[in-house]
């Protein structure tokens, strides 16, 4: 296997990657010591905590007004690129990704809100489905140029859906703002490489995201809002594929409990695999319970399984009495 000198050199001794290290950091912190920097962080924070982009004069001149967004991207690229130059095998100090055709730099975080650089490479993109999550955008073209369309989402439905939709050709300076619950931005075609200046603000309360097909308008697909509720259904998910029994008593808990819909849910079906009579005792929990939500679900489903496994009805005589 070859491997390059300076792969080599790093390998050999520590103090070249720590001294790589120590100047890409040094061109973040004068990149953040730069004028208004520190005002848009605070900014940042209040605006992650629900304050409203009008109160926050910087944050508002990026998104809202121009020129600002473009001198917060030239400064970074200033500092950081010349960094990264001199020390190639430095680590980029943002948390960052690239999937051969987009690219995201997350630059800063704080509550709700996130700051990011994104950019696309140029070519042309197929979307097959809509997706909209709870919470708000707003865009600062940088760099390049692409063809576009904002999909609004009119009249939302389980068995379809139905969208309107606006062409744009987006170019520098283009400023945009979304409400993500019903609006997302599909692009089609980059024809330069686009560069978008970020800010993404999540709902203090998501609700679940949601996708949809372009096409027919069908429901594909529900997701938690929360990413803390997300990791929770990946973990009741991955009991039920261990074949856990004994969290089933656990499952059927979070099921009967109050909280996200889709987690419930989840919980409820993990918990009639593991073990079908604690499933089924919180089945007819829920089902029998007029004010909540999943009551109609859950009440369909026990038909269905009484129906196809009529021994069941012997669980219910005993644990869920009339």
């Amino acid at each position: 296997m070859q491997v390059h000198p300076d792969i080599a050199a790093l390998r050999s001794a520590r103090a070249p990657q720590r001294q790589a290290q120590a100047a890409v950091l040094a061109a973040r912190d004068a990149w953040l010591a730069e004028p208004g920097m520190r005002a848009m962080l605070g900014e940042l924070a209040a605006y992650g905590a629900g304050a409203p982009l009008e109160a926050c004069p910087m944050l508002d001149a990026i998104f809202t007004g121009q020129g600002e967004a473009e001198r917060l991207a030239s400064l970074l690229s200033q500092h950081l690129c010349a960094a990264l130059g001199e020390n190639p095998l430095g680590h980029p100090p943002f948390r960052f990704g690239f999937d051969g055709k987009a690219s995201s730099i997350q630059l800063a975080r704080a509550g709700r809100a996130q700051l990011m650089l994104q950019a696309r490479e140029p070519g042309p993109s197929e979307a097959g489905s809509h997706a909209f999550t709870d919470a708000s955008r707003f865009d600062a073209v940088l760099a390049g140029s692409a063809q576009a369309r904002v999909i609004r989402l009119v009249e939302p439905g389980v068995a379809g859906a139905r969208f309107s939709e606006e062409r744009l050709s987006l170019q520098p300076g283009h400023r945009l703002a979304f409400d993500l619950s019903s609006e997302t931005l599909l692009v089609d075609t980059v024809d330069r490489r686009l560069v978008v200046l970020r800010l993404l603000r999540a709902a203090a309360d998501p609700r679940p995201g949601r996708e949809y097909c372009a096409a027919s308008g069908k429901l594909l697909h529900q997701s938690a809002g929360a990413i803390a509720t997300s990791r929770q259904e990946a973990t009741v998910a991955l009991l039920g594929r261990m074949g856990r029994t004994d969290a089933a008593p656990a499952m059927a808990m979070l099921a009967t409990g109050e909280g996200d819909m889709s987690l419930r849910w989840q919980a409820l079906r993990e918990a009639l695999a593991l073990d079908s009579a604690t499933g089924f005792a919180a089945l007819c929990t829920i089902a029998r319970r007029g004010d909540d939500a999943l009551a109609g679900q859950a009440g369909a489903l026990r038909a269905q399984l009484l129906e196809t496994y009529p021994e069941l009805a012997q669980l219910e005589d005993k644990q869920c009495p009339a």
